[in-house]
């Protein structure tokens, strides 16, 4: 049982509060849930698909621009996790607001990991404890006030607890492929953040772009953290490090780092901060 595992008492006594309040993953008419099927599967492509290809103007293969679904073969090693919008009427394609993938993966194939296509990851690999690659975070345009992002984490953490998960990592995104307006952030996030050598994903060779172009005493830390985009802010709230080196992804028009998120760092801060919005 996760709840064994926990030695902090604090940590044991909100943990098994935490655990039955997620039996029930929802909120309003929106809940959360694993994609149960194809179909339910395809709806998240689909949203993925307005999201990362419409919105933020990724560039379509001939399949993508046919098909309208934002699919890769990474899907099929993937649990997806969707927050569905129940007060949507009619096809089930259109009441997916928010999805995650999730990868347990096996650790003996890594080309199983979408992650190891633009880092280093054999440290996360080789470690000891389970592991979760986390990925295709997208929220609809129309639900991001922040309860579905709530609602995709308080799932992401009832999985970790059930499969012991020990560290989630996973690619986070700034828009567009021109390093110059992220110069600040990136050298703000390589001084305060780079994950500890035993856990720390480097960008491949040829792929490698370096972070650091300021030395600390020099960042704008204000500024540089102003810059952040949402997604990465949250990671690092929750106790996150980044990997060395940022890498183009020019599919989709971003500039990607890489997360490490030990879940022994989010325990306590994370499951107090949800217990007390649930009082």
């Amino acid at each position: 049982s996760f709840l064994r595992k926990i030695k902090n008492r604090k940590d044991m006594a909100l943990a098994e509060d935490y655990y039955f309040k997620l039996n029930e993953l929802k909120l309003g008419n929106l809940e959360v849930r694993l994609a149960e099927n194809n179909l339910e599967i395809d709806a998240a492509q689909y949203l993925r698909f307005k999201v990362f290809y419409e919105e933020m103007k990724a560039k379509p293969s001939e399949n993508i621009k046919k098909t309208r679904r934002d699919i890769d073969p990474f899907d099929h090693f993937f649990d997806h996790l969707l927050v569905i919008d129940n007060g949507i009427k009619g096809s089930f394609i259109n009441k997916v607001v928010g999805t995650y993938r999730l990868n347990r993966g096996d650790k003996s194939k890594k080309e199983k990991f979408y992650t190891a296509g633009e880092y280093n990851i054999d440290k996360l690999i080789n470690y000891s404890g389970n592991i979760l690659e986390l990925g295709r975070s997208c929220v609809h345009s129309d639900y991001r006030d922040g309860k579905t992002m709530h609602l995709l984490w308080k799932g992401i953490a009832n999985y970790v607890f059930h499969y012991d998960i020990k560290i989630m990592f996973g690619c986070a995104s700034f828009p567009g492929i021109d390093v110059i307006p992220h110069k600040e952030a990136l050298s703000y996030l390589s001084e305060n953040y780079l994950a500890p050598s035993y856990l720390r994903p480097y960008a491949l060779k040829g792929r490698y772009i370096n972070m650091k172009y300021k030395e600390k005493k020099n960042i704008n830390n204000v500024l540089a953290r102003k810059t952040l985009p949402p997604l990465i802010k949250g990671y690092l709230r929750l106790g996150a490090y980044i990997g060395k080196g940022a890498v183009l992804d020019d599919q989709f028009n971003t500039l990607d780092v890489c997360i490490v998120l030990p879940t022994e760092k989010v325990s306590s801060r994370y499951l107090s901060h949800y217990d007390r919005d649930n009082k």
